[in-house]
């Protein structure tokens, strides 16, 4: 793993460690209350939403790489869902007082980067 950013803060491990093993309540706990999940068909927020799509996406997330953003940090991830091939994800993760404030998927390092993530 190649990090271009001096640490990945820790609440991230945490998801990522959750979100492997499919435990909705602690990846919901690393989150604010009003956690925001995007990607390219649109957002959904909040901690039950995201409770319920750690302990049914059936997903695995590798962080490879991790690059600084004004408001919090792009993962490339090797991700592999059940019964699917892999392929690398770039995840936007908004950091708001030692949280998780959002999430946003992309297809490409550039899309997630150029992101505004809001504080």
């Amino acid at each position: 793993m190649t990090l271009t950013t001096s640490t990945l803060d820790s609440v991230i491990v945490i998801w990522h460690v959750a979100v492997n093993n499919g435990d909705g309540a602690t990846a919901a706990a690393a989150c604010t209350e009003d956690v925001v999940l995007g990607d390219l068909t649109g957002e959904v927020a909040g901690r039950d939403v995201m409770r319920r799509w750690v302990e049914s996406a059936g997903v695995r997330l590798m962080p490879r790489d991790c690059y600084d953003v004004p408001g919090g940090i792009v993962v490339a991830q090797d991700a592999v869902a059940e019964g699917g091939a892999p392929t690398t994800v770039f995840s936007a993760f908004g950091l708001r007082n030692g949280s998780i404030s959002s999430i946003h998927r992309f297809p490409s390092l550039e899309e997630a980067r150029a992101f505004r993530l809001a504080a």
